[in-house]
């Protein structure tokens, strides 16, 4: 039986997305819309939500994943777009629940531990593991890396071979997510 996981890195400018079947990368992608200070509420509440159609519409084309793998919300984190990313977030996540997909939910600084050894890894250090791991993919930018990471994840905890040695982390890492009933 073929096993269909999404990984979804959340952002307005560039949402990374990552669809694996049986731990396999069969699409990758970034979908993203830039802002202005300053923007007028109604002009922020259409770009979260053009970018939440937009994700949904590509994530989905395929038909149905059998888990959806969402990186959760970074509480630490406030920052002017700080509003507006929580919306996009809940979006994503409501639209996938809406279609009766299961969600997990990985902490930032778990998924960043998951694929590197260090909860405080920076961006290019994930990019190269995630790279080396699916040698000859194309792996565009960090967000699509992100969201890999996140699909592996989902995989693995789906039972799904994995494309290096599995450590302990990668076990600690499952149990810090939140993983669907």
């Amino acid at each position: 039986m073929t096993t269909t996981v999404l990984g979804i890195d959340p952002s307005l400018r560039s949402t990374g997305l990552a669809v694996l079947r049986d731990g396999v990368p069969v699409a990758l992608h970034s979908i993203g819309y830039g802002g202005h200070d300053g923007d007028s509420y109604a002009t922020r509440s259409r770009r979260v939500r053009a970018v939440c159609r937009s994700v949904i519409e590509w994530a989905l084309r395929d038909g149905l994943p059998d888990l959806a793998v969402i990186e959760g919300p970074a509480y630490g984190q406030f920052l002017p777009s700080t509003f507006d990313r929580s919306g996009l977030w809940h979006g994503l996540y409501g639209a996938l629940d809406a279609k009766k997909i299961p969600v997990g939910v990985v902490p930032p600084q778990t998924r960043a531990k998951w694929a590197t050894g260090s909860g405080r890894a920076e961006k290019g250090e994930v990019l190269g593991n995630v790279r080396y791991w699916f040698n000859g993919v194309k792996v565009l930018n960090h967000d699509i890396a992100d969201a890999a990471v996140l699909a592996l994840m989902g995989a693995f905890h789906l039972g799904e071979a994995m494309p290096f040695t599995v450590k302990p982390r990668h076990y600690a890492g499952l149990e810090a997510a939140a993983w669907p009933n």
